[in-house]
């Protein structure tokens, strides 16, 4: 399907119309669309450390099924001010077993 705007108004050519969903997405001062994934495989580990407020110090993120040990890990390791506020996240790719000693940025 091809699409371009003409007086701010869609013109359509090919099989379907574009869905509101998609029009929502459009920005016309930027002449770009917004993508927003939302995967569906994925698992979510949590590290609180020695913190009993319920807020972690690292989260992890891999595809359902991969071992901790894998290196292909999307880790977050979270800083927390005096009012345990976070006050930086950075990440690293690493494994989950290794996430203390990972380098984040």
């Amino acid at each position: 399907m091809d699409s371009q705007y003409i007086n701010n108004q869609e013109v359509v050519s090919g099989a379907t119309k574009s869905t509101d969903v998609e029009n929502k997405t459009y920005d016309l001062d930027l002449w770009a669309s917004r993508t927003t994934e939302i995967p569906s495989n994925q698992q979510m580990r949590c590290d609180y450390g020695v913190r009993t407020d319920g807020q972690p110090i690292y989260l992890g993120f891999a595809p359902k099924g991969l071992s901790a040990d894998d290196t292909s890990w999307l880790l977050h390791e979270f800083t927390y001010d005096v009012s345990d506020r976070i006050t930086l996240r950075q990440i690293a790719y690493s494994s989950w077993t290794l996430r203390a000693s990972a380098t984040y940025e």
